[in-house]
C-alpha cells in the first residue's frame, strides 16, 4: 500500500511538472514576441489579418514576390513547443492560445452540456487553429467543389482547385496507399502517414472490408470507403500552417509579422475602398495602411466580426450599434458546422490502446529522440465515408465515422469533459465509473447539414466574442442523417472484429433511461442530448456571383461594395466541405494569394515610409482623413 502511495505522489508531481513546463513555455513565447516585436512603419502593399489556416499561407505566398511588402496582423501570439506535441491537441483548447468562444444555447443537440451551451475553439496564435486541431489531412469531396462552381463560383470546381492542393502538399507517406497522381511532393505543408498505432486501426479497417466498402485514399479517386487518415506533420510533430508556411520565411525583408494586435476595424474611405487597418496592441492603438490590397482571413468567426464592425453587414444589425454603414451584405448569415454522436465508451477487451500514462518516461524518450510512440497521434485511429439514402449522388458522402483511441473517460475528468463543457449529472452518471478503464470511441458525424445559423455582434466593442448561434438540426434532414450514421456506427461496431476487441458500455445515457435501447426513439435521444461539434465553422462570408443575394464575397473573393478588400478563408465557403475542413482552408490561402498576384504582378510597389500613425488612447476611432489616397 506504501508503495502505491508514492507511486502515485510521483505521477502526481510529474504530471504538475509537466502542466508548470508548459504554461512556464507560453508564457515565456508571448513575452519574447511582445518586447521583441515594434510596431509596423509605412504603407505595405498587401495587410493580412490574421495568421491562421489561410492567412499564414496568403502572407507566405504573397512575399515571395519581392517586389511587394506584406504586413501579417496577428491576435495572438508564437506557438510554444509544446504545442506541436499531437497527442495534446485536446489541451490545448484550455490555454490562452483559443479564443474561447461558445455558442447560444441550442434547442436541439448539447442537452448534455452546461446551459445547452456548445465550447467552439479557435487558434489565437500564429498559425491559428492549425495549431490546436487534431491534424487530420481531408479536402473534402470533388462534388463539393463542382457544387460550388454551379452557383456560380466560377474557377472553383475540383479541376480548378485541385492543383492548390497539390502546390501546398508534401506528402511523405507510403505512395502504396495514395492515389499517388491526385497528391502532391513538393509543397510546404508536410503530410505524413501516422507514426503510431495501436491494434485499433488495422481491426476498424477489417471491419470496413467485413461490410463490403473498400479501403480507400479519402483524397484520391473515390471517398466512400475507410481508412487511417494521413496527417499535417512532420516527423511525429504538428506541421502547422506556421511550420509550414511562415516560420523559415520570417527573415524575408518584404514580410513583417506582427503578433498581439487585435484588429478593431478596417479603414474604409469615402469612395468605399478599404484603404488601412485599425489595431490594439499593448497600450495603444495604430492605424497601418495598405497601398494596393487588405485580406481577411480572421476565420469564419473572426472576418464576419471585422467586417461587421467596420461597417460591412447586415443594414438593420449594425444602425442598432450605431455602426455606420458601409456595404450592406448577409455578412455572418449561412454559417454551417459539422456534428457528431458519440458511440462509447467503448471498452477495450484484450487491448490497451488508450490514452498513455504522462509518468511514463519511454513514451517521452520515443517521441523526443526518435519521433516515434503514441505522442505523435491525435488519437484518430480510422475514419470512413458512406452515402446515406437520402443522398442523390452515389460518392458525395453525408456521413462519416471518425475511430477513436480513447473517450471521454479516459483522462479522468481533467481535459476532455471540460473542453466538452459536459455537466456534472453527465461526467457522474454516465462517464466517471469507467475513468480507470481503456475505452475508445466511434462518432457518427454529420458532413453535408442543411442546417444554417448565424453570427452576430454582441456591441461595437471589438473586445467583446459575438453572439453565434449555429441552429443545430434546425433543418429536420440533418436529424434523418444523423439516425442512418448512428445506425452505420452501430452496424460496424457489430462486426466480429470489432466486437472481439471492444464492448459496448452498456448504461444508459442519463437522460434516455425511461427509452428502449432497441429503437429509433432512443436514437433520437441521444441525437437530443449528446450532439457535439467537431470545430468546423464556415460559411459566414458566402462567396457567390453577383446574382446572389446572400453573397458577401465574389468568386475573386472581393468584397461586394467595396475595393481593395477581400476574404480569404473557411468563411467563404458557400456550402461546407464534407470532411475535416482544415486542408480546404488552406486550399484557399492559395489560391487566394494566386488571383491576388495575377492582379497586381504588373504593377509596382507604392509603398511609403512616412505613413504610419499612431493613435492616442483617447481618440482610437478615426475617421478616414481627407487627403488618404494621395499620401498612397
Amino acid at each position: 500500500m506504501g508503495f502505491l502511495w508514492v507511486a502515485v505522489l510521483v505521477k502526481g508531481i510529474l504530471a504538475a511538472l509537466i502542466v508548470i513546463y508548459c504554461y512556464t513555455n507560453i508564457w515565456f513565447w508571448n513575452s519574447l514576441s511582445t518586447i521583441t516585436e515594434s510596431d509596423p512603419i509605412g504603407v505595405f502593399d498587401f495587410i493580412v489579418v490574421g495568421a491562421g489556416s489561410a492567412g499564414s499561407v496568403v502572407a507566405s505566398r504573397l512575399s515571395e514576390d519581392g517586389n511587394f511588402s506584406v504586413l501579417l496582423l496577428e491576435a495572438g501570439g508564437h506557438p510554444p513547443l509544446f504545442m506541436d506535441i499531437p497527442l495534446f491537441s485536446a489541451s490545448l483548447q484550455l490555454t490562452p492560445m483559443n479564443w474561447h468562444y461558445q455558442t447560444e444555447p441550442q434547442n436541439i443537440g448539447f442537452g448534455s452540456t452546461h446551459d445547452n451551451r456548445c465550447l467552439w475553439p479557435r487558434g489565437k496564435v500564429l498559425g491559428g487553429s492549425s495549431v490546436l486541431n487534431f491534424m487530420a489531412y481531408v479536402r473534402g469531396n470533388k462534388m463539393d467543389f463542382d457544387n460550388w462552381k454551379s452557383l456560380g463560383n466560377e474557377g472553383w470546381g475540383y479541376e480548378d482547385v485541385l492543383p492548390y492542393f497539390i502546390k501546398s502538399e508534401k506528402n511523405v507517406g507510403k505512395r502504396s496507399k495514395i492515389d499517388e497522381s491526385y497528391h502532391g511532393y513538393d509543397g510546404m505543408l508536410t503530410v505524413e502517414d501516422r507514426a503510431w498505432k495501436s491494434s485499433l486501426p488495422q481491426a476498424f479497417m477489417e471491419a470496413g472490408l467485413h461490410l463490403g466498402y473498400n479501403l480507400v485514399d479519402i483524397n484520391g479517386v473515390n471517398q466512400t470507403g475507410f481508412m487511417t487518415p494521413q496527417v499535417t506533420a512532420r516527423e511525429g510533430t504538428r506541421c502547422s500552417t506556421y511550420r509550414a508556411f511562415l516560420e523559415s520565411v520570417t527573415d524575408r525583408p518584404n514580410l513583417k509579422i506582427v503578433t498581439h494586435a487585435l484588429v478593431e476595424k478596417i479603414l474604409i474611405d469615402d469612395s468605399n475602398r478599404a484603404y488601412g487597418v485599425q489595431y490594439h496592441r499593448g497600450n495603444r492603438s495604430v492605424v497601418v495602411r495598405a497601398s494596393k490590397e487588405i485580406v481577411l482571413s480572421g476565420g469564419a468567426i473572426g472576418s464576419p466580426q471585422i467586417l461587421m464592425l467596420s461597417g460591412i453587414g447586415p443594414e438593420h444589425h449594425l444602425k442598432e450599434l450605431g455602426i455606420p454603414v458601409r456595404s450592406s451584405r448577409s455578412v455572418g448569415d449561412n454559417l454551417q458546422d459539422h456534428v457528431y454522436v458519440p458511440l462509447g465508451p467503448l471498452i477495450h477487451n484484450e487491448t490497451d490502446a488508450g490514452l498513455v500514462n504522462p509518468a511514463d518516461w519511454k513514451p517521452w524518450w520515443d517521441y523526443f529522440v526518435h519521433g516515434k510512440g503514441p505522442y505523435t497521434s491525435t488519437g484518430i485511429d480510422g475514419m470512413a465515408f458512406k452515402t446515406s439514402k437520402y443522398s442523390q449522388h452515389s460518392d458525395w458522402p453525408d456521413l462519416q465515422l471518425h475511430f477513436l483511441a480513447y473517450s471521454v473517460s479516459s483522462d479522468h475528468g481533467i481535459i476532455l469533459r471540460k473542453i466538452l463543457a459536459l455537466n456534472e449529472n453527465m461526467w457522474t452518471d454516465f462517464y466517471e465509473a469507467l475513468s480507470h478503464a481503456a475505452t475508445s470511441s466511434l462518432f457518427a458525424t454529420l458532413v453535408r447539414p442543411k442546417s444554417r445559423g448565424w453570427i452576430r455582434l454582441r456591441s461595437s466593442d471589438p473586445t467583446e466574442h459575438p453572439l453565434i448561434d449555429p441552429k443545430y438540426y434546425s433543418h429536420p434532414d440533418d436529424v434523418k442523417v444523423m439516425l442512418e450514421a448512428i445506425r452505420f456506427a452501430k452496424e460496424t461496431l457489430d462486426t466480429p472484429v470489432l466486437k472481439q476487441l471492444l464492448s459496448v458500455y452498456e448504461v444508459k445515457h442519463p437522460n434516455c433511461k425511461d427509452i428502449p435501447a432497441d429503437g429509433d426513439s432512443y436514437l433520437e435521444c441521444l441525437i437530443m442530448h449528446s450532439t457535439q461539434t467537431i470545430y468546423h465553422p464556415a460559411g459566414t462570408c458566402k462567396m457567390g456571383p453577383a446574382s446572389d443575394p446572400d453573397a458577401v464575397v465574389d468568386p475573386q473573393l472581393r468584397v461586394y461594395g467595396i475595393q481593395g478588400l477581400r476574404v480569404a478563408d473557411a468563411s467563404i465557403m458557400p456550402q461546407i466541405t464534407n470532411g475535416n475542413t482544415n486542408a480546404p482552408t488552406i486550399m484557399i490561402g492559395e489560391k487566394a494569394a494566386d488571383m491576388i498576384l495575377k492582379e497586381h504582378s504588373n504593377n509596382p510597389s507604392e509603398s511609403d515610409e512616412d505613413s504610419n500613425i499612431v493613435i492616442p488612447q483617447d481618440r482610437i476611432s478615426v475617421p478616414p482623413l481627407s487627403n488618404t489616397r494621395s499620401e498612397l
